[in-house]
């Protein structure tokens, strides 16, 4: 990302850097400083092999340590950063006591005389590069969790030690934010995050944005451009560092933000109000998790569900894929925290994009030059039963205690639809034969993502029981443009008109043929689209946790009739300029007024 002086709004002195906005905020304050000091590790061997049995045994007490470490820091950082940050920490202990790591470390030591150091590291990248090789960002981000369980073995092998002190109150700046980083310091004294390497997916992010901490992520060589003696003005809604900006003035904006977010007393009031308009018309509010540890920050955050269970997370955590028995095991637990509220659980939606596992190997599974229009989701259950199959049923023997839903991903015609339904409706007539419980009405829906499903939509609609609107990729495929492409990426805006009129065509056809229509897209997380979307006809907003509060705020400020009307003058406009404008102004006004009544 570019550095840049602006005349007009910055002081002198002053630059401002763009990067990516990873967590929500607004924080100022002085700098500290944290490299990732990483131990030079050479290629070397023993003597001997007289030497191996002391080598593996130095390896076994790095390994005891470092176990003995991760454990105070997972009771540490329960008290300061709750559930979310130390099962994290659970996970890093979790791949510490992965055996096959350990025999293939073993084994270089054995057989090659390779010293501890480096068998270690050898082993650690090939499946850090497992991960980094993946399209799919959350998986990318999960090499970070590899990279920092290996430099903690290794700091413990040569006795180096990475830590930092923060004094006062300050922002953190650093190359790389490992998820043990965080557990070494005080809540109180963290204002923000600003880190060279990262994304929205990263753990630190996901935990900055639960703590309602500001972050800004992928800025190049910030920790060379900025010193300890800099003060920085970090706007996590934009992704903008200034660094020494007027003081004055910065702090006046940061006071102004916190004046106009909500305390906490009145999150606490807002929490136990329902999402209900001035005129009445109740919206439901769901929140979208990936990871089990973001299900209990969701019901702190007001969700009355879970609108998008990914269930990918048991297989990027799993080295193969899990039996009925297993996922059911994990989905229990997850459905079991937001009882009585329902969940509703988007059956594997995997394929190029994401981890190649053995299973598609052996199907033919190859390299896909574009992966995103390739062999996934929907496309591998329907020809894969085995790996649809046990899911499916899974999720049905929840639903003899549970309120669940299962949704369908990347549908694009009817036919696929009852396929996939044809699937499910043997998987119920083998429970009943088997005498296993399980809800004969369960919900299925489907994800409607693509353009080809939302042109069907009314004749998709007599068919199933809910949709879910995916705006993510019916944006970048209605509009061909890769969001992850920096080239075209200023060209992806779900405001765009033919984006507007599809979800019109979706709530309309849902509305005719009676059926509830959700969105769990980022386009739900929108405060700027919940005005908009409610006069379209959306009835449920499956949101990021931290936005919820904002989102119930908006419905409950807002009239129903108004925002029919709003919406009819949105869909006649041409422009997205002038649409994001509009959209803009309105939901200022909205606030503008929460806070007058206030």
């Amino acid at each position: 990302m570019s550095a840049e002086r602006k005349n007009k709004s910055l002081s002198p002195g002053s630059v401002q850097i763009h990067g990516l906005g990873a967590a929500d905020g607004l924080a100022y304050g002085p700098v500290v400083i944290m490299h990732a000091v990483s131990p030079e590790i050479q290629e070397e061997k023993l003597a001997n092999d007289g030497q191996v049995a002391g080598e593996i045994e130095r390896l076994a007490r790095a390994l005891d340590v470092t176990r003995e470490q991760l454990n105070q820091l997972i009771q540490e950082s329960k008290s300061k950063f709750g559930k979310e940050y130390s099962a994290i920490l659970e996970s890093h202990f979790l791949m510490l006591e992965d055996q096959e790591m350990m025999k293939a470390t073993t084994k270089l030591i054995q057989k090659d005389l390779y010293k501890a150091e480096w068998a270690f590291s050898c082993v650690m990248d090939k499946f850090k590069n497992r991960f980094l090789k993946s399209p799919n960002e959350y998986l990318r981000e999960r090499a970070v969790d590899v990279e920092d369980v290996k430099k903690r073995l290794l700091d413990n092998l040569v006795g180096r030690k990475r830590s930092v002190t923060l004094s006062e109150p300050s922002i953190l700046v650093a190359d790389t934010i490992r998820p043990s980083d965080m557990a070494h310091l005080e809540r109180s004294k963290i204002l923000g995050f600003v880190s060279e390497a990262g994304s929205k997916l990263s753990h630190f992010a996901i935990v900055a944005r639960s703590l309602n901490i500001p972050a800004v992520v992928g800025i190049a060589n910030i920790t060379g451009i900025v010193s300890e003696s800099d003060h920085v003005l970090i706007d996590g809604y934009h992704g903008l560092v200034t660094i020494n900006p007027d003081k004055k003035e910065s702090e006046k904006i940061v006071r102004r933000a916190q004046v106009a977010a909500l305390s906490p007393a009145e999150l606490s009031k807002l929490l136990v109000l329902p999402a209900d308009t001035r005129d009445g018309q109740s919206i439901i509010i769901s929140a979208n998790v990936e990871l089990p540890e973001e299900i209990d920050n969701a019901i702190q955050l007001g969700a009355r569900g879970i609108g998008l269970y990914r269930t990918e997370y048991i297989l990027f955590t799993k080295r193969e894929l899990p039996d009925e028995e297993k996922q059911y095991l994990e989905y229990h637990e997850m459905a079991k925290r937001i009882h009585p509220h329902k969940i509703t659980f988007r059956t594997f939606d995997v394929g190029g994009d994401k981890i190649p596992l053995d299973i598609l190997s052996s199907k033919g599974y190859v390299h896909e030059e574009n992966p995103f229009l390739g062999w996934r989701a929907i496309r591998i259950a329907l020809e894969c039963p085995e790996f649809f199959v046990p899911q499916v049923r899974a999720i049905l023997r929840l639903s003899a205690e549970f309120n669940v839903e299962i949704m369908i991903p990347m549908i694009v015609s009817l036919d696929e639809w009852r396929e996939a339904k044809k699937i499910i409706e043997q998987c119920k007539a083998d429970l009943k034969k088997e005498g296993i419980a399980f809800n004969p009405k369960t919900p299925l829906g489907v994800m409607i993502e693509t353009p080809a499903a939302a042109i069907l939509a009314d004749i998709i609609a007599p068919e199933v029981d809910f949709f879910s609107v995916g705006t993510n990729d019916l944006v970048q495929y209605t509009l061909a443009v890769d969001r992850g492409n920096p080239k075209v990426s200023g060209l992806y805006n779900c405001f765009h008109p033919a984006v507007l009129h599809l979800l019109k065509r979706i709530f309309d056809a849902a509305h005719k043929h009676d059926i509830h229509v959700a969105m769990c897209g980022e386009m739900a997380s929108n405060p700027y689209a919940v005005f908009l979307l409610m006069g379209m006809g959306l009835q449920e907003f499956s949101s990021l946790p931290p936005t919820l509060p904002k989102i119930k705020q908006i419905i409950r400020n807002s009239s129903m009739k108004e925002a029919r009307v709003f919406a009819e003058s949105i869909l006649k406009i041409n422009h997205v300029v002038e649409i994001e404008k509009r959209v803009t102004e309105k939901t200022r006004e909205i606030l503008s007024a929460v806070s007058d009544r206030a």
